[in-house]
């Protein structure tokens, strides 16, 4: 095989490649899409009908409130999403998330997820029972 043709077979080999690379992520981006636009519809379903956000509300919680909560969630993962699909990066994700959380002429996005003790789900862990535990099975790998 000549030298040309080789470099040539090469070449296509990696213009292939770059294509499956491609292929790939835009397949991945589609499913982010997909999906996000799925809990887009649910959260704005439940953020205009409140009715339908009662069965998911957590025990002793104002349906109000847990619809403010659900639609603070779903500011947050629409940028989740743009971050995700490289149409927020640096300066401009910064910048955007400055908006969302809020300016001192409007509320603050994070008083919407300020909850009382002992509210909201019951998966939610002491941060430094999670830290203790992290720390004995560290210990008990070593």
């Amino acid at each position: 095989m000549k030298s040309s043709q080789a470099a040539a077979f090469l070449a296509l080999a990696a213009v292939g490649a770059a294509h499956l690379v491609q292929r790939e992520l835009h397949q991945r981006q589609n499913n982010h899409i997909a999906l996000a636009g799925r809990q887009d519809e649910w959260l704005t379903d439940m953020t205009t009908h409140p009715e339908l956000a009662e069965p998911w509300v957590p025990e002793g919680m104002e349906v109000q409130e847990y619809v403010r909560l659900l639609g603070a969630n779903r500011q947050i993962c629409t940028l989740s999403l743009w971050h995700r699909l490289g149409l927020a990066r640096g300066q401009k994700l910064r910048l955007l998330a400055d908006m969302l959380m809020g300016s001192r002429r409007r509320p603050n996005l994070l008083d919407s997820f300020r909850w009382a003790p002992g509210r909201g789900s019951g998966c939610r862990q002491d941060p430094a029972e999670v830290q203790r535990g992290d720390a004995r099975r560290l210990r008990g790998a070593a």
